[in-house]
């Protein structure tokens, strides 16, 4: 089984994700077979052999064909092909240009990361001796599942939980480390246990993930733990609906709460200058489309586009900046009512508006509202469901 995982040790964390080959059940590296590097030297050649002529293609196009639509075509497919080739070929590098071992040998843990290119090589030895304990939690790994559908094969992501090792001691440096690593089988995860029992190690389990916890002797330390009686407390390679019960430190719990709070002031500025984008349409541009039936804007106004980019708007502000209040979606349609407000009565005193002017704008808002309104129920629902969901994880810490 292949794994991925972060190595971390004091002096960096490689954020990349990095699939680890098993060797033996206690040896572990990211070194792939050598038909794999062949496979992916072929592949990313391919891609690269139709990348290069469909671009040069594009440009030929450009300056010789009055259509640009054939310019497009061809420039977004080699663009894309292109851009695959060079994901693939740095995801390659990870494998040729670094090297990650980690073993569990006779006399203890053994980890080592080099780079060949910036001739960078970290090494940590945790001898059993110095462990001060072993702690088991949870963790997410990520896998495409195949899914029937009517139409032919699909697939999906989802998230499967493994065992996160951690193990905190005095490495053969004198320095304390802290390190890491993930195991996705029960077999290979009682023979890792097996090993430190018999050097008299602690082994101590916890029902939290452990994917947030620092690499420090403090942020371990503050998980809590009892243990380990064979037994965990939830079954390796499930599948996880949701990435929750994530364990933080009081230190981690502020920084989020003050990241939510920045989030809320960024929210507001981009909600207040939407408003005040809404104020100047009505101004200088809406007052120019035609009003049918005294109440809409005539199908030959640009309310379509209006409307469509005010959603994409609104959308990008939630995505960004990550609200966390259940009612912001609401708070959202009340902005662009102060805003198409406030410009139709600027407009009012300004100039003269044809009849029916006022009501075809309110009908412009009820039609945001209407576009608006599946995507604020599912934010709404969903956010409160989160509120209730940390509200009982809230309630189980504190017992």
């Amino acid at each position: 089984m292949n794994f991925r995982f972060f190595f971390a040790s004091r002096h960096k964390e490689v954020i990349s994700l990095i699939e680890m080959q098993r060797k033996t059940n206690r040896l572990f590296t990211n070194e792939l077979p050598k038909w794999a590097l062949i496979v992916h030297k072929v592949m990313i050649t391919l891609l690269f052999l139709i990348a290069v002529p469909l671009c040069v293609l594009s440009l030929i196009a450009l300056f010789t064909e009055d259509d640009l639509s054939i310019f497009l075509f061809l420039g977004i497919i080699g663009g894309g092909v292109f851009w695959f080739g060079r994901f693939c070929y740095k995801n390659l590098l990870q494998y040729t240009q670094q090297r990650l071992i980690v073993e569990l040998r006779e006399d203890g843990y053994f980890t080592s990361f080099s780079n060949q290119k910036t001739n960078e090589k970290q090494t940590i030895f945790l001898p059993f001796a110095g462990m001060e304990y072993v702690l088991l939690g949870m963790d997410y790994q990520y896998a495409v599942k195949a899914t029937p559908r009517s139409t032919g094969p699909g697939g999906k992501v989802v998230f499967y939980r493994v065992v996160k090792l951690m193990i905190s001691g005095i490495s053969s440096d004198r320095k304390h480390e802290v390190v890491s690593f993930p195991i996705g089988d029960q077999p290979t995860l009682d023979e890792w246990v097996n090993v430190f029992q018999a050097n008299q190690v602690p082994v101590l389990v916890t029902d939290k993930a452990l994917s947030a916890v620092p690499y420090t002797k403090e942020g371990i330390d503050a998980v809590p733990k009892a243990p380990y009686q064979g037994t965990l407390p939830f079954r390796i390679g499930s599948e996880a609906k949701e990435l929750d019960n994530v364990f933080l430190t009081e230190e981690q719990q502020k920084q989020q709460a003050e990241k939510k709070k920045k989030n809320r002031k960024r929210m507001r500025g981009f909600l207040i200058g939407l408003g005040i984008l809404q104020m100047l349409m009505v101004r200088y541009w809406f007052i120019d489309w035609r009003v049918v039936d005294e109440s809409v804007f005539s199908d030959k106004a640009d309310d379509t586009l209006v409307l469509f980019l005010t959603l994409i708007g609104l959308l990008v502000i939630r995505f960004f900046t990550q609200s966390s209040r259940w009612f912001d979606p609401l708070v959202d349609m009340l902005v662009l009512f102060g805003g198409l407000t406030v410009g139709l009565l600027w407009t009012l005193v300004s100039v003269s508006v044809p009849d029916g002017f006022s009501f075809a704008v309110y009908s412009h808002w009820l039609l945001n509202c209407f576009l608006y309104a599946p995507f604020a129920i599912f934010m709404i629902v969903r956010q409160l469901l989160r509120d209730r969901k940390e509200k009982k994880q809230q309630r189980e810490q504190a017992v």
